[in-house]
């Protein structure tokens, strides 16, 4: 989505509303795909504050992710508000201004960016994921393994000692 702002760059005050899609194409953001069923819905506007231009936009959506604990695909929905200032130049004091050129904003890159930014760290399908089973490798969300602790040696066992780390973890020291 790209927006014509020749309308507001004259003069200081004057202001213009947007809204549209923007079609995001999968992504590799830190080695997990990231799928978009569908478009990113954008509104918001674009204000004309004398130096910078200031966009104010709501962006909804939903990005299919990866669950880092069950490896299982889930939806993610984004709702959330952003503020974005650009300049026709690029400015070496803040690299968070972005530059329009041609007097066009293009919202992809700007999408993006902000998606990505409020991605959350640990990526889960549910608070109340379980995972896979170390041994076997079972959803335990789906089903219980037939694994035990005790049937299994330790994957190294230089990390043997480690076993009994947190046993006093209540014990003050």
């Amino acid at each position: 989505m790209v927006i014509d702002i020749s309308d507001i760059l004259m003069e200081v005050g004057s202001s213009k509303q947007f809204d549209g899609n923007v079609i995001i194409k999968d992504i590799t953001y830190q080695g997990d795909k990231i799928h978009f069923d569908s478009p990113f819905y954008v509104k918001g506007n674009v204000t004309n504050v004398g130096q910078l231009l200031v966009m104010n936009a709501h962006l909804e959506g939903i990005a299919a992710l990866k669950c880092g604990k069950c490896t299982e695909s889930y939806d993610y929905s984004v709702d959330y508000d952003i503020k974005v200032n650009f300049k026709s130049t690029t400015d070496e004091e803040d690299p968070d201004i972005y530059v329009y050129t041609n007097n066009r904003i293009d919202l992809y890159d700007i999408v993006i960016r902000e998606f990505l930014h409020r991605l959350p760290i640990l990526r889960r399908c549910s608070q109340e994921c379980k995972g896979l089973c170390p041994y076997c490798g079972t959803n335990l969300n789906n089903k219980e393994c037939q694994c035990s602790d005790q049937d299994h040696e330790p994957i190294d066992s230089r990390f043997s000692v480690l076993r009994d780390f947190f046993v006093d973890r209540d014990r003050e020291v």
